[in-house]
């Protein structure tokens, strides 16, 4: 406890000097996260990646980074800065998760839905189920990382199935950013959307995994 106590303290002083800070970024739209990135230069992915790596502790919505990925860097430079900053941002929360008392602090306050992810991870099959977690898109992205850091899931196993869960909409969002800012092919990146989210949610409702959640 004494341990949990000093790292929350911690986080909280650290939270605290993000969002009270003046030199702290704080976005409000795609085109905040835009022009602050470009004015980096080639330092710009660097910065966007890091940017996404601490979004968890700045409380801002991940779709201003995931759709500002396409715009700076293009479709397919897009797509690789997007799932590098997905991933240091699903790692920071996994520590967030694992270390102290995080445990007790998602049994204690987790409730029925804490219960059911957790139990989902702590079975068999780790690698599929979070990859289900992270493609179906009804899952809140950082709570599943943090209650797969309490879970104390196999870190590479995490990782891979991140990444690759992240994948189709990584794809999506960026072909829709960059048809909106000039690029061709709109309807077809508005079908990649659809394709992307739609086909794991309907597999997910229909396909029977659902099910393993509510045992």
């Amino acid at each position: 406890m004494l341990r949990f106590s000093v790292l929350a303290l911690l986080l909280l002083w650290v939270i605290w000097q993000l969002h009270s800070s003046p030199y702290i970024f704080h976005p409000a739209s795609v085109d905040d996260v835009r022009r602050w990135v470009a004015s980096y230069g080639n330092l710009g992915p660097l910065v966007y990646i890091a940017l996404y790596a601490v979004r968890p502790l700045l409380f801002f919505p991940g779709i201003f980074l995931n759709l500002s990925a396409g715009i700076l860097f293009g479709p397919m430079l897009g797509i690789v800065y997007l799932l590098c900053g997905g991933l240091s941002s699903a790692l920071l929360c996994y520590a967030l998760g694992s270390l102290g008392g995080g445990r007790k602090l998602l049994d204690r306050y987790g409730g029925c839905w804490g219960e059911r992810l957790t139990n989902y991870l702590s079975g068999s099959g780790g690698f599929v189920k979070m990859l289900w977690l992270r493609t179906v898109p009804i899952f809140p992205y950082d709570p599943v990382s943090i209650i797969a850091g309490c879970c104390k899931m196999n870190l590479q196993l995490y990782a891979a199935a991140t990444v690759l869960g992240m994948l189709p909409g990584a794809i999506a969002y960026n072909l829709l950013a960059d048809a909106v800012s000039g690029g061709s092919g709109l309807y077809v990146s508005a079908a990649v959307v659809v394709i992307a989210f739609g086909l794991p949610l309907a597999w997910w409702a229909w396909g029977g995994e659902h099910k393993k959640l509510k045992e």
